[in-house]
């Protein structure tokens, strides 16, 4: 539902980063490159309960024609500044009002062709301060006919460069610096508004010499709402003048100044003689506080009312004690590890401030690792010179390596504090907020990292995620065309369920990277710091092995192991890595393959030797490996996912232009060869994508024109789903799969697969296999559209772990939750009446994937039709009629239903007395814990009444039908009836309750699967009374085929069936197909009797070509010529008794089949006497639904040298039905036969 952005590496500049509030969006704007990002949070008026984490995210990208190198915003209009070397852009948001903001170029502003450094909003004055290398400008901005236009109102030249602006909103006062090492701060009082007559007054803070200023604060005045000032007359002509100054412009300013030699000053201004002197009335030294302090953070009383003190009011907290917190800001002192000391600053609004007070707040206080950075500023050359001193790189990675932008509140309906934290050594930008409130509550700080932004400068290629599949700690290798700019990254979570990467190591391959292998974590992680070996292939045909180490190297470029040559001028087609079998804690070797043809493949052997757990050394050998066992030409390769221990599991897989699909894994027997795991004949052409796994047994293949996907199940060898994507979409770009479960086991049966399209990616569930319903075997669970983010297509997509998905699209990452949206798709509605009820979150309708997946293809919840029914199919009428009444308890108590309705299931298949069934017919003490009438009754009644949670609303109809035939079901039926007979009854009354959402083919598959069992049933007489009397004794065409009659019943009998159904349907039926009934009887004289009462037009033609003696060959060939003449003009009815009538049989019967009802046509050749055309159609009923766990079961007969195999796929079906537990029950419980 969220996805988090890595949008790009953040500039170093000083101004490069900004970030605001603007109605009810939250903005952070940064320059990465020569790209502006644009990204927020948006608390939304259909948010009940908006807090940090469920705002909706936005991101727009910018591009500029170079980088930019000041950026400010306006918290009034949204207004964005960016300036380009001496070109200031404005970008103003497309509407005032919108849920997704999105910003457009307006106006171009240039500065006199001097290279900008700063720039910032007075936003009251919709003004803009510029600092240039040659001096101080200000310019208005207005609209004039809805078209944005600007005036320099002023202008200052300057000796040295202005690199650092304060301004107060109403800019009554400028603050500059000129330089990282000036010590003197200039402040520019303003004395007069106006185009023409714009002025200030100079006036300088000195601080100590041979100290210089790190950083300064300007306090945000508090004024009062709606209180106005008259405008002064002189004034009243100036175009374009604010509608009123606020008294507070009057009362003295108060700036805070961090120096190096660490002491915190105050400085306040007051008017002495008609001029404003601004002093310095109170100072902190902090060099006892830490020995290296890294920075200090001010978070002002403005900040505190909505956050802190409204808390302090309402609690007894000791640390504030004695301390006016109406007049009161914060000082966080922060360490280089991250520590913080707080101080409270009192008494800073009288005028003159000659009491200001410092007080400790008592605590242990600490920033964690991930808000945090812990930077080493230690100089990294021996060679120290003033150009070095003075140089960018001195600057930004030793002096301020660390910015902290200003303070600002996340929402007025989320009242968190917001800074970010401008890491200039990394080039990262950390977006925290801060929970103030928890002081009240105690000592401590609550400070989370809501994000992190880092990327590329450069695009990225591809993605290739490491070997150590399900370790949950897998790390990520992105891959760009520049050398420099390939990255290891690891996961980060960053609140619940919401994760990020972090940029950790550098892969710099000089020829470039073609692929590469991972293993991550070679030693166990100390802290944060982990290890890793890469293994690439590059341009020039050489394999390089890096030491990804960050206990030495921690956010350094990756340390080169080796390099060797491949000796083959091409690159591979594959490139997989798994690990030898006969490892150890002492050693570990992995084999790293690089295959280029089907008799063409490269392997190394990689050592690593161990101690304590330590790797003390690493070796990377040439290693033989035989050419696959096969002769086609491969037309294309992929690696199979596997866990990186379990080499006997496909490896690589291939396809041949034709679509013979093969997959291989290793065997390190004696010497390296492979060994053939699968083969399947796709069919797919010229196939452009293909990916597997072997976790989960599946295969996805797109065809040549990169728009029809299918998918296979290798293990069993069939098509399990197949789509055709509109050319709308584009071809397919990439494939991927993932699998999750509910338990750390290294098996599961929920996959998912991703497919990649230019600008968004689908995500496909496997569904659960219906036995009753023809349903696809995937569905789309969700859409992640990039296309509203950025411009750039899709590079490359992987999972992670957990079911996060990672998008690289550009220089940027696009990292999708763990968490679906329900929409209004089909699937959805599904989902909806599945979680019904057993969910809190009704409402929002947001449930995490893992979940999800588990509930559309994990294990059945017991009281689940599906799972009943198929329970007793293999005769588990005890166990059914323990999970009613478990049921009904659970409902009538009012509990919690759980999946296993808090009962142990195992032990409800456990003495199942099949044929003495303990049936009640009178209410007594015990009639809720024993299935009985009275209880199936009340369970029926409280099941018409509520939804039970995992059940749609068809599934719970089902339910109430399968109850009552559970209750219907007496003793005697139980013990006249063979198993087969058993099951045939219940599919047919389950027919005969169902509803008109099962598709026809889905009611075929059920009803053959009923003829099967009644073929099957050893008790043929017995079973046709009990359908005899299901039907109530009248059985029409209608009641004979849904039952299926015509296959399974007794010709002798059947034809007794027959003619009564043919009495029945006289009446009603039409002409034609009573003629054929009776012919097919051989009763044309009664036939002809009959007509004569039957109100048709055709009725005397009929009956005069009747009365003829089709004995002779001269009436048969008449009637066949008629025959022909009928089928012309398709009444294929008429057609088909006038073939009876010529004799010919097989022709009647073949156009029934082909164009009237197949089963029409077996009644037609049984009661004729033509038992050869039956059996021929029920033989070819038979090939096709041999897929029925039921049925090959009962397979025994016909497979025994192959029953084993048959036991398993048995299994399968169950476990992919969801009814795990049945086939668990099958397989313990299975005795083969001596026989």
């Amino acid at each position: 539902m969220t996805i988090t952005f890595i949008p790009g590496e953040v500039n170093k500049s000083n101004y490069s980063v900004a970030h605001s509030n603007w109605k009810n969006h939250h903005i952070i704007a940064y320059g990465s490159g020569n790209n502006l990002i644009i990204t927020g949070g948006t608390v939304q008026p259909t948010n009940k309960n908006p807090n940090p984490f469920n705002v909706d995210k936005s991101l727009q990208t910018i591009y500029l024609d170079r980088d930019p190198s000041a950026i400010d915003i306006n918290p009034e209009n949204g207004y964005i500044l960016v300036s380009i070397e001496s070109k200031i852009l404005v970008y103003k948001p497309m509407n005032e009002y919108m849920k997704i903001p999105k910003w457009q170029s307006s106006i171009e502003i240039d500065v006199n062709e001097s290279t900008i450094n700063c720039i910032k909003w007075a936003s009251e004055e919709n003004e803009i301060v510029v600092g240039t290398d040659s001096g101080l400008y200000l310019f208005y901005l207005y609209e004039e006919y809805g078209e944005l236009k600007y005036r320099k109102r002023w202008q200052a030249n300057q000796v040295n460069p202005v690199t650092e602006i304060l301004v107060t909103p109403n800019s009554k006062m400028i603050m500059t610096k000129s330089g990282s090492f000036d010590r003197l701060i200039k402040v520019w009082t303003r004395i007069s508004y106006g185009d023409e007559n714009t002025l200030f007054e100079v006036t300088y803070l000195p601080h100590p010499q041979g100290t210089f200023v790190i950083d300064y604060h300007l306090k945000k005045q508090i004024t009062e709402e709606d209180k106005k000032n008259e405008i002064d007359a002189s004034m009243a002509n100036i175009k374009n003048i604010r509608d009123y100054i606020n008294n507070a412009t009057d009362e003295g300013e108060v700036i805070y100044s961090f120096c190096s030699d660490y002491k915190f000053r105050v400085w306040a201004s007051c008017e002495h003689s008609g001029h404003n002197q601004i002093n310095n009335w109170a100072t902190l030294d902090l060099k006892e506080v830490f020995s290296k302090i890294s920075t200090v953070i001010v978070i002002e009383n403005y900040h505190l009312r909505e956050t802190l003190i409204p808390a302090l009011k309402n609690s007894d907290c000791a640390l504030f004690n004695g301390l006016d917190i109406n007049d009161l800001d914060l000082l966080f002192v922060v360490s280089d590890t991250a520590e913080v000391k707080i101080y409270a600053i009192t008494n800073i609004s009288q005028c003159p401030p000659t009491k200001i007070l410092f007080t400790p707040i008592s605590g242990n206080y600490h920033f964690g690792k991930n808000e945090y950075p812990l930077i080493n500023t230690q100089v990294k050359t021996e060679k120290i010179s003033s150009s070095y001193i003075e140089s960018e790189e001195f600057i930004t990675t030793v002096l301020k390596p660390l910015l902290v932008k200003e303070i600002c509140i996340l929402n007025e309906r989320v009242p968190f504090l917001t800074f970010l934290l401008h890491d200039r050594v990394k080039n990262t930008l950390r977006f925290n907020i801060m929970n103030i409130e928890k002081l009240a509550r105690g000592s401590k700080l609550e400070s989370v990292l809501i994000n992190k932004y880092q990327g590329h400068t450069k695009s990225i290629r591809k993605l290739v995620k490491s070997n150590s599949s399900f370790s949950q700690n897998n790390v990520l290798l992105s891959i760009s065309n520049f050398p420099q700019h390939n990255y290891i990254w690891e996961p980060m979570l960053l609140q619940t369920n919401t994760m990020s990467v972090t940029k950790r190591f550098q892969i710099n391959v000089e020829s470039g990277i073609v692929n590469a292998v991972i293993i991550n974590d070679v030693e166990p992680p100390v802290d944060w710091k982990r290890r890793h070996i890469v293994v690439t292939a590059g341009r020039n045909n050489e394999i390089s092995v890096w030491d990804c180490n960050g206990s030495t190297n921690d956010d350094q470029p990756a340390d080169l192991i080796t390099k060797v040559k491949t000796g083959v001028e091409k690159e591979p087609l594959v490139f997989v890595l798994t690990e030898y079998p006969d490892n150890t804690q002492a050693e570990r070797k992995y084999c790293v393959v690089a295959l280029y043809a089907h008799d063409q493949i490269k392997s190394w052997k990689l050592f690593l030797h161990y101690k304590q757990n330590k790797i003390t050394d690493i070796l990377f050998d040439e290693e033989s490996v035989a050419s696959l066992p096969q002769e086609e030409e491969i037309y294309q390769a992929t690696a199979v996912d596997a866990f990186v221990s379990e080499a006997n599991k496909s490896l690589i897989a291939v396809i041949s232009k034709n679509g013979l699909l093969k997959s291989y894994s290793l065997n390190f027997d004696e010497s390296i060869r492979w060994k053939k795991v699968s083969e399947l004949e796709t069919n797919v052409s010229a196939a452009s994508k293909i990916h597997g796994s072997t976790v989960i047994n599946k295969f996805a293949v797109v065809d040549s024109t990169g728009y029809k996907l299918s998918i296979w199940d290798v293990m069993q060898g069939v098509l399990e789903y197949e789509e055709t994507f509109p050319e709308s979409n584009g071809p397919v770009t990439d494939l991927d799969w993932t699998f999750l479960s509910a338990s750390k086991m290294k098996s599961t049966s929920n996959a998912l697969l991703s497919v990649g399209f230019s600008r968004f990616v689908l995500l496909y569930t496997q569904l659960r296999y219906d036995y009753t319903n023809k349903i696809p075997a995937y569905a789309t669970l969700k859409k992640i559209d990039i296309s509203d983010y950025t411009s750039h297509e899709i590079g490359d997509s992987i999972w992670l772990d957990g079911g996060y998905l990672i998008i690289g699209a550009g220089n940027q990452f696009f990292i999708d939750d763990r968490w679906v949206k329900l929409g209004s798709s089909a699937i959805d509605s599904t989902i909806r009446q599945l979680m019904s009820g057993y969910t809190d979150d009704d409402e929002e309708m947001v449930f995490d994937i893992s979940y999800l997946v588990r509930v559309l293809n994990g294990p059945l919840p017991i009281f689940h039709p599906q799972f009943v029914i198929q329970a007793l199919f293999i005769m588990q009428f005890t166990a059914v009629k323990k999970i009613l009444v478990q049921l009904f308890q659970v409902i009538r108590r009012g509990d919690v239903i759980t999946w296993d309705l808090n009962t142990d299931v195992e032990n409800l298949f456990r003495n199942d007395e099949i044929y003495q069934p303990k049936r009640r017919m009178s209410l007594t003490l015990d009639t809720f814990t024993e299935f009985n009438d009275e209880v199936a009754d009340l369970l029926i009644e409280r099941l018409m009444k509520i939804s039970l949670p995992l059940l749609t609303r068809h599934q719970q109809s089902t339910l109430i039908s399968t109850i009552v035939i559970v209750k219907d079901f007496t003793k005697d039926m139980l013990v006249e009836l063979d198993p087969n007979g058993i099951r045939y009854l219940i599919s047919l009354k389950l027919s005969s309750t169902a509803t008109a959402t099962s598709t026809s083919s889905a009611t075929t598959k059920k009803r053959l699967a009923q003829i099967q069992w009644a073929m099957m049933c050893k008790t043929p007489d017995i079973l046709l009374e009990h359908v005899t009397k299901h039907y109530g004794g009248k059985i029409k065409w209608k009641e004979m085929k849904d039952s299926g009659m015509p296959f399974w019943v007794e010709k002798n009998s059947f034809t007794k069936l027959f003619e009564k159904m043919a009495a029945l349907e006289f009446k009603d039926a039409p002409l034609g197909r009573i003629c054929l009934y009776y012919l097919s009887l051989k009763k044309k004289d009664i036939l002809i009797r009959l007509i004569k009462h039957k109100d048709d037009k055709e009725k005397n033609k009929i009956i005069g070509f009747m009365q003829k003696d089709f004995t002779q060959a001269s009436n048969r060939s008449s009637a066949l010529k008629n025959a022909y003449v009928l089928l012309g003009l398709h009444r294929y009815l008429d057609a088909a008794y006038f073939f009876l009538l010529a004799d010919a049989p097989k022709d009647c019967c073949r156009i029934l089949a082909d164009k009237v009802d197949s089963d029409l046509a077996v009644a037609v050749a049984k009661v004729y006497g033509a038992e050869d055309i039956a059996e021929n159609q029920l033989s070819i009923s038979n090939m096709d639904y041999l897929h029925d766990p039921i049925l090959l079961l009962n397979s025994e007969n016909f497979y025994k040298s192959e029953l084993l195999e048959t036991l398993i796929r048995i299994c399968m079906i169950y476990t992919r039905m969801g009814c795990d537990y049945i086939a668990l029950e099958l397989l313990k419980n299975w005795k083969f036969s001596d026989k």
